[in-house]
């Protein structure tokens, strides 16, 4: 039997596709990534602590639409959303108080806004925008310390920090 180095060889002697081929090629498409976990159903950065989801006010910053539009917050203050540990949520968009309720399970979370104040705003807000993406939202993830919530049906993703 005919060994060469790199070579993976049958016992016939046909040569088969060299194993260092598929290692660099495994290399080559893994070196681009930022490789995640998964933890408790929430995605983060490989040796990243998860960092605590509920208890804490967090001001939308931004969302960013599958269509190449984005909503973005010119005061994000004006926009928080707060999910309690008791599974409701505390919401307010801009000139606007609301509330619903929260759930998260295998990766998954759902937010369901059940009632609004209904307030004039002023022209500028985005608080239909915001309320609406909040009903639409599915999966939590972390990336560099700001909440992420991709929205159903790959349609966007709304950016938050604390």
């Amino acid at each position: 039997m005919n060994v060469r180095r790199g070579m993976d060889i049958t016992m016939r002697g046909k040569r088969a596709f060299p194993v260092g081929i598929f290692v660099l090629a495994g290399v080559v498409l893994m070196g681009g990534c930022t490789c995640t976990q998964e933890k408790s159903g929430y995605q983060t950065e490989v040796g990243q602590e998860e960092p605590e989801i509920a208890g804490i006010t967090w001001q939308w910053v931004e969302s960013r639409y599958g269509n190449d539009t984005e909503a973005v917050s010119q005061d994000p203050s004006r926009y928080t959303l707060l999910l309690n540990t008791d599974g409701t949520i505390s919401v307010k968009a801009d000139c606007n108080m609301a509330g619903g309720t929260w759930h998260r399970e295998e990766g998954r979370i759902t937010i369901t806004v059940t009632h609004s104040t209904r307030a004039m705003c002023p022209p500028d807000s985005l608080d239909q925008a915001f309320l609406k993406d909040l009903d639409r939202v599915a999966i939590p993830f972390f990336r560099d310390g700001n909440l992420h919530l991709d929205m159903i049906y790959d349609s966007g993703t709304m950016r938050f920090v604390k």
